[in-house]
């Protein structure tokens, strides 16, 4: 398998724990799995295969999060203006609900794939303050029960 882009990331700790990134060359949902035991994120991940109209849905939202993003950088907004609280976009919060019923409505469709993430190097900011985006290599789907 190859390393393949995360268009973009939702939740972050210690690396990209949910967003969108491309599996077998068409945009998943991911989502990684928390191992309360160890109290630690393993690299075991939920994939949903979304379709373009979603996918479409989650550009706008991402774009919307990159400009809330580069004013806080630039010091023209605060963390308290975030898009999810309605300040800075309203749209941002119709999107996100889209985006949910669309990963829903492919659920069935979901596999569980261990993934290996890397920073992928990337020429110059990506928006004022952004360096880093990562890339990550599935392994085949696991079988019911394999873990």
């Amino acid at each position: 398998m190859a390393y393949e882009p995360i268009h973009m990331t939702w939740d972050y700790w210690d690396g990209p724990r949910t967003g969108i990134a491309e599996c077998e060359g068409r945009p998943h949902y991911f989502s990684c799995v928390f191992d309360p035991n160890q109290e630690e994120y393993r690299d075991l991940f939920v994939l949903t295969p979304i379709d373009a109209e979603t996918y479409a849905w989650a550009q706008a939202h991402w774009a919307i999060w990159e400009r809330w993003e580069a004013e806080v950088k630039a010091g023209r907004l605060t963390p308290e203006d975030h898009p999810k609280y309605g300040h800075f976009d309203p749209r941002y919060a119709e999107l996100e609900a889209l985006i949910d019923r669309g990963i829903d409505r492919n659920s069935a469709q979901s596999a569980r794939r261990r993934g290996a993430l890397r920073r992928r190097a990337v020429e110059g900011e990506l928006f004022p303050g952004q360096w880093n985006r990562y890339e990550i290599e599935w392994s085949a789907p696991l079988a019911d029960g394999e873990e």
